[in-house]
């Protein structure tokens, strides 16, 4: 068999074809991973600016101004009692200091 060497050849162009295939499969997944990623944050970002579209066209209402005032900043309307909830720990701990 003098043709040793094209059988030889041939087995070493099929090994990196494959190597080549294994790289190129590796990468396509790890760029699908990114694509997904990124489609996450995409709806993230979209949701947020959706938020904040709704806060600036609100801003002249008047309830939503109270609302702020009251989450944001834990401001109580006239005539309202606010009641705060603490950890037993936590309230016996300030009481000793």
């Amino acid at each position: 068999m003098r043709s040793w060497w094209v059988i030889f050849f041939i087995l070493i162009c099929y090994f990196c074809y494959e190597q080549g295939l294994a790289g190129r499969n590796k990468e396509f997944a790890k760029l699908d991973h990114q694509y997904l990623n990124l489609l996450n944050e995409k709806e993230k970002a979209l949701a947020l600016q959706e938020n904040l579209r709704l806060q600036i066209n609100s801003q002249s209402d008047p309830e939503w101004v109270e609302l702020v005032l009251m989450k944001g900043l834990g401001l109580v309307p006239e005539g309202q009692i606010k009641v705060l909830f603490t950890d037993q720990k936590e309230l016996l701990e300030r009481m000793n200091h």
